[in-house]
């Protein structure tokens, strides 16, 4: 029995010569091309090659969920320390705190440089991981220290390499300011017991 899409294509074709049936394919694949030729896409293509953005673009999305993931990690961990310490509040506690805040943001931002430099040996870019990981980790941190470039053809990987660490840089940045203001508060109900929240435990 003929599917929906078989019924549609042949009544669609009826009357339709055989000869110009077979011209279909071939005409679909020469209109791509003429797309590809307009010097507008001439130009994207040229600007930002597609290998550049599949791997650029598929490396950048992992960065950014291992960050999501990350800084919900250090969320909780944030909530839960700072119920506790509330409890009890000392400045001492609250620095111990940040400590412990600005190790995970670090070691965060090390394994995603970790995940680029790994990206650019596996495809065999980047000959070894020392190398790998110096170039990783200027671009990443958008220092462009170094004097080591991409092969050519993928050169345009960098800025995507330097994105991805504008993003994560930035959310980091975000969250910091509500960590801080968190320790605040636990540094002023250490000193003055009286401005301890309504709500705090």
């Amino acid at each position: 029995m003929p599917d929906y899409h078989s019924t549609h294509l042949a009544a669609a074709t009826a009357g339709t010569s055989p000869d110009v049936l077979q011209q279909i394919p071939g005409t679909l694949e020469r209109g791509a091309a003429d797309i590809a030729d307009l010097p507008f896409f001439e130009h994207l293509s040229a600007v930002m090659p597609a290998a550049d953005l599949l791997l650029g673009g598929a490396v950048m999305i992992l960065i950014v969920l291992v960050h999501a993931a990350g800084v919900r990690a250090v969320t909780t961990h944030v909530l839960r320390r700072t119920e506790l310490i509330m409890q009890h509040p000392s400045r001492w506690h609250a620095d111990l705190l940040m400590s412990s805040i600005v190790f995970m943001l670090l070691s965060l931002h090390v394994v995603e440089m970790f995940l680029w430099a790994a990206a650019l040996v596996y495809s065999g870019l980047v000959p070894d991981w020392r190398a790998a990981g110096f170039f990783a980790g200027n671009t990443y941190t958008t220092v462009g220290y170094g004097n080591f470039i991409l092969p050519d053809g993928w050169r345009m990987l960098a800025p995507i390499i330097a994105m991805s660490g504008l993003f994560t840089f930035g959310w980091s940045g975000s969250v910091l300011v509500d960590f801080v203001r968190r320790l605040n508060t636990i540094r002023a109900a250490a000193v003055n017991p009286k401005s301890r929240p309504a709500d705090a435990p």
